[in-house]
């Protein structure tokens, strides 16, 4: 799966998404873009709290299909 990091611009990614705070860094964002470009799973964490890797394995498996 390819995978988008928002390094550069800074938070232009995160700030499109809705995900990026005044102060400058974002929540613990996962989205999954189908080849459509469609969102198919968002999950939004606080910055200290780890996403469940499981889910989101399970999520990208039935996109597959």
């Amino acid at each position: 799966m390819p995978l988008l990091s928002d390094f550069w611009p800074h938070g232009e990614v995160a700030k499109r998404y809705g995900v990026l705070r005044k102060e400058g860094y974002c929540e613990r964002a996962l989205f999954v873009v189908d080849k459509e470009g469609i969102i198919r799973y968002i999950d939004i964490h606080n910055i200290d709290d780890q996403p469940d890797n499981q889910e989101l394995f399970d999520v990208l498996k039935d996109l597959e299909k």
